[in-house]
C-alpha cells in the first residue's frame, strides 16, 4: 500500500495557530509565495459531511461509469462491425446472383436435355413399333409365298403350257386355270418385293433406330450430369441466399441494438452532463463560501507560473478549447488540458493545497479536488482526473509536486491520460496560462 502523504495533527495546529497570527498582524493579508494553505473553515465539516453522504452513492456510481464504458465499447465494436457487414453485403448479393444465374441456366438445360430424351425415346418407341408391324407384314408376306411354293409345288406336273391345254375339259377352265396361275405367279412375284422392301426398311430403321438409342444413353448421361450440376448449384444458390440472409439479419440486429444503446448512451451522457453541472454548482458555492468566509486577499497574483506541470515530463495530447468529442461525438467544450500519461504515472500536485476530496465522479472517474486558496480575491482549484488510485484523502495538506494520485483511464476515458482542470471562482480556465514555463 503507498504511503498517504499528509500533515500530522500537531502541525495542523501550528499551522493553524501561524496563520492566525499572521492574520492578526497583517490586517486580513496572508502572504502566499507558493499559495498560502488555508486554515480549517466550519464549511470543510459540512464537505466532511456531504463526503460521508456521497459514500452511499459510490457504488452506483461506480456501476453507472462501468456501464457506460462497456457501452462505449459495445458501440464501437457494433458500429465496426455493422460496417464490415455492410461492406461484405454487396459481393454476397453479387455471388448469390451469379449462383442463382447459374442454376437458372442448369435448370434451363435440363429442360432442353428431358425434352429431347422424351422426343428420343418416343421415336425409339415409335421406330419398334415400325418394325414390329412391318415384321408382321413380312412373316404374312412369307406364309403367303410358302402356300405358293407348295401349290407350286403339288401341281409342279402339271405346270406346262400342254398340260394346262390338253388338261382343261372346257376353254373356261383352260381361261381360269390359266388365269390363276398369272395371278399367281404376280403375287408370288409383288410378295418377293415387298418382303424385301419392308425387309430393308426395317434394316434402316434399326440402323437409326441404334442411333437414336446411342443418343439415348447419352441425353441420359447429360441429364445425370445436369441433375448433379443442379443440385450444386441449387445448394450454392442456397447457401448465398442463406447467408445473405444472415448478414441482413445480423446487420438488422446490430442496428436495433445500437439504436438501443444509443437511447442508453444518450440517457448516460444527459445523466453525465448534468453531473457536471452539479459539480459546477457545487464549486460555485464552495468559491464563493471559501471566498465569504476567509474574506482575505492574498499578496500573491494569478499569472503565469504560480501553478506547476502536473507530471514529471509533461507532454500535452489535447488543449483546452472547443473539439469534437471522441466519445459523445459532439463538439463541445474541452474544459482542461490533457497530458500524456500511461497507465500508473505519478500525478503530482501543481500547487500547495488541501484535498477538497479524492472520489469517484461520473463522467471524470477517479478526481482529486485540490483548494489551492484565495489569490488576490479569486478563489483557485485544481484538479486532477481519470486516475486509476488516489494517494491522498479529502481534509489533507498537499504541497507542490506531492503524489497526489496514479494515472488510469477511470470515467468516459478511451486510453490512460491525465485531464488536468484549474477553476477560477468557480469557472474553468485554461490551466496553461498558469502553468509555469509554458
Amino acid at each position: 500500500m503507498r504511503r498517504l502523504i499528509g500533515v500530522s495533527r500537531p502541525l495542523k495546529v501550528a499551522a493553524a495557530l501561524a496563520v492566525a497570527a499572521m492574520l492578526g498582524a497583517a490586517a486580513s493579508t496572508v502572504a502566499q509565495a507558493e499559495g498560502a494553505v488555508p486554515a480549517w473553515s466550519s464549511y470543510d465539516d459540512d464537505i466532511a459531511q456531504a463526503k460521508k453522504d456521497e459514500a452511499q452513492k459510490q457504488l452506483h456510481s461506480d456501476e453507472l461509469e462501468g456501464a457506460i464504458n462497456a457501452t462505449d465499447q459495445a458501440i464501437a465494436d457494433a458500429t465496426l462491425k455493422l460496417q464490415q457487414l455492410n461492406d461484405q453485403l454487396p459481393a454476397l448479393q453479387e455471388e448469390y446472383r451469379v449462383a442463382q444465374e447459374r442454376l437458372d441456366s442448369a435448370l434451363l438445360q435440363q429442360k432442353i436435355v428431358a425434352s429431347k430424351l422424351e422426343a428420343a425415346k418416343a421415336e425409339d418407341e415409335a421406330l419398334t413399333e415400325q418394325i414390329a408391324a412391318d415384321d408382321v407384314k413380312i412373316e404374312e408376306l412369307r406364309n403367303v409365298l410358302g402356300e405358293i411354293a407348295r401349290a407350286q409345288y403339288q401341281g409342279a406336273q402339271e405346270d406346262s403350257s400342254l398340260s394346262i391345254i390338253f388338261g382343261a375339259s372346257t376353254a373356261d377352265e383352260f381361261v381360269d386355270d390359266y388365269a390363276y396361275r398369272e395371278t399367281t405367279s404376280r403375287v408370288q412375284s409383288n410378295s418377293l418385293d415387298d418382303v424385301e422392301e419392308l425387309a430393308a426398311v426395317n434394316r434402316n430403321r434399326q440402323t437409326r433406330q441404334e442411333a437414336v438409342r446411342e443418343y439415348i444413353a447419352d441425353l441420359k448421361v447429360q441429364a445425370d450430369q445436369l441433375v448433379e450440376e443442379t443440385q450444386a448449384a441449387s445448394d450454392a444458390a442456397e447457401a448465398k441466399k442463406a447467408e445473405v440472409e444472415k448478414l441482413l439479419a445480423d446487420a438488422q440486429d446490430l442496428k436495433n441494438y445500437l439504436d438501443q444503446q444509443k437511447a442508453y448512451y444518450l440517457e448516460q451522457k444527459a445523466q453525465a452532463d448534468a453531473d457536471r453541472a452539479a459539480l459546477q454548482a457545487q464549486l460555485d458555492t464552495l468559491w464563493k463560501k471559501k471566498l465569504a468566509e476567509e474574506s482575505v486577499n492574498g499578496t500573491g497574483s494569478l499569472v503565469k507560473g504560480f501553478l506547476s506541470p502536473p507530471t514529471a515530463v509533461p507532454y500535452i495530447t489535447s488543449s483546452y478549447g472547443m473539439r469534437f468529442h471522441p466519445i459523445f461525438r459532439v463538439w463541445r467544450l474541452h474544459a482542461g488540458t490533457d497530458f500524456r500519461a500511461y497507465c500508473g504515472t505519478p500525478i503530482m500536485a501543481a500547487a500547495d493545497g488541501k484535498v477538497e476530496w479524492a472520489k469517484y465522479v461520473a463522467g471524470l472517474g477517479n478526481q482529486v479536488m485540490l483548494y489551492n486558496g484565495v489569490i488576490s480575491g479569486k478563489v483557485l482549484y485544481t484538479s486532477y482526473n481519470h486516475l486509476a488510485t488516489f494517494n491522498v484523502s479529502a481534509g489533507q495538506n498537499v504541497k507542490r509536486g506531492d503524489v497526489v494520485g496514479y494515472e488510469g483511464t477511470t470515467g468516459t476515458s478511451t486510453a490512460c491520460h491525465l485531464h488536468f482542470e484549474a477553476y477560477v471562482n468557480g469557472q474553468t480556465v485554461d490551466p496553461m496560462t498558469l502553468v509555469a514555463n509554458w
